[in-house]
């Protein structure tokens, strides 16, 4: 039975986050009356208000009663007034993959890190393409000015997020699994029970489709053959090779080697990028479009994106790297085009995070020239959920590190410290956006 959304009243409750503020915009693309609600500000809610949608900050379990369907995050708790009063509702997980269904295929990009910059790439190639298709992104892809893309129902590109098994229930028929590292430390107990919840989802995908992994992935899972799937392993089935000035080889085994460009900087992107070539190539996209897309790729907002630079002059770049591996790539790349100093400004995201992952990060975050560490952004937890910001500080052994808890003195300090040929990292998943705003020239505001 075909899930219908014409006229029906929808509630979104979290929807300040980025999969929540793109379903509510694909839900009223399809026809449904909207509102939502999350428990602060953002300037994600901000621009939701701005663009027309009708939602606020806290709990009105009356507008929830009204509404014929309530979506709700995994973070929302069962006794939260709006779930309490709703006469039917649904996790958002199970809503992402109602609203897959509509699409004539679906391609799901799994893994711990990456899925927004392969999802968009993805998106950007089937752009080119003139395929119809849609897309449902983790970040604001500057390609389209949004989280979401919308022109066809003929494919469908989604992120799918394993915390709490919200990607077990797609369907995909193409399934990605970039890679696999325990992140959600609150949810998996340890890294077998990550492996065991990929291996879950590799098997969701329909009979006849496709499976893409990236380095390393068969290994690490410990893949078995799979009947009526189709297996292409980075490393396996294909492989990228770096071009002679810039660019790079994609080579499939038995069959051809391509060339492609993207400006998308760092190994983990090359990959990334032969990765999403070999999708569209899966998708029946001709090589000549795939070129065309990964060359006109622009980024997300908030992967290494250069904000402005300090009274000083050196570069200031955000990126969204909030788990250790996230963080060493961000810095390879920040190496590779710095001839001073690498200045890490870190806002830990979650306690769970930072206690699950505490050796990993003390370990990359002392390799920064200079150390500076912000306090938690808490998001759904409290402290005693895990490890504090302050304790990760007081344990890693950087050359030289300093402790703020506001950004006003963190922006004071980097315009007196930073120097021209040092690059400043503003890294962290939570609000430390705000201080990077701050950077931006007032022209580009």
């Amino acid at each position: 039975m075909s899930f219908c959304l014409q006229d029906r009243k929808v509630h979104f409750i979290g929807v300040g986050g980025i999969s929540m503020s793109a379903l509510i915009k694909i839900a009223a693309r399809l026809g449904a009356i909207v509102s939502g609600s999350d428990r602060e500000d953002s300037k994600r809610i901000e621009d939701l208000r701005r663009e027309g949608y009708e939602v606020y900050v806290g709990e009105r379990p009356e507008v929830a009663a009204k509404a014929d369907l309530v979506v709700y995050t995994a973070a929302i708790p069962i006794g939260h007034s709006e779930r309490m009063s709703a006469r039917k509702e649904m996790s958002r997980a199970e809503f992402l993959a109602r609203i897959s269904d509509l699409f004539d295929k679906t391609v799901a990009v799994a893994g711990t890190h990456g899925k927004t910059t392969v999802s968009a790439m993805i998106a950007s190639v089937l752009a080119s393409s003139g395929m119809g298709f849609s897309a449902h992104i983790g970040g604001i892809a500057r390609n389209f000015g949004s989280n979401i893309f919308l022109s066809g129902r003929e494919i469908f590109v989604t992120e799918a997020c394993e915390y709490k098994d919200s990607f077990l229930s797609l369907t995909p028929d193409i399934a990605i699994v970039l890679n696999a590292e325990i992140d959600h430390g609150d949810y998996f107990a340890d890294e077998e029970s990550v492996y065991t919840s990929f291996r879950r989802f590799i098997t969701r995908t329909k009979a006849g489709g496709a499976v893409v992994l990236g380095e390393g992935v068969r290994e690490r899972l410990s893949l078995p053959s799979y009947e009526n799937l189709r297996i292409c392993a980075y490393g396996d089935e294909f492989i990228s090779e770096d071009a002679e000035g810039g660019g790079f080889y994609l080579k499939i085994k038995g069959g051809s080697s391509t060339f492609f460009t993207t400006t998308a900087k760092g190994r983990h992107n090359r990959i990334n990028a032969a990765i999403a070539a070999r999708t569209a190539m899966l998708l029946g996209v001709p090589e000549d479009r795939i070129r065309m897309g990964l060359a006109g790729f622009l980024g997300v907002k908030r992967r290494y994106e250069r904000m402005g630079r300090t009274a000083k002059g050196a570069e200031v770049v955000e990126d969204y790297a909030h788990h250790p591996s996230e963080i060493a790539a961000v810095m390879a790349v920040a190496r590779q085009e710095t001839a001073g100093r690498i200045i890490v400004v870190f806002e830990p995201h979650t306690y769970s995070r930072t206690a699950t992952l505490f050796r990993e990060f003390t370990g990359i975050l002392a390799q920064a020239d200079i150390l500076v560490v912000l306090p938690t952004y808490s998001a759904r937890e409290v402290p005693a959920d895990g490890l504090d910001a302050r304790t990760l500080y007081c344990a890693t052994k950087a050359r030289e590190k300093y402790y703020f808890t506001r950004y006003e003195d963190v922006r004071r300090w980097l315009d007196r410290t930073a120097e021209s040929q040092d690059t400043v990292l503003l890294l962290g998943a939570g609000s430390i956006e705000k201080l990077a705003e701050r950077f931006r020239p007032p022209d580009l505001a």
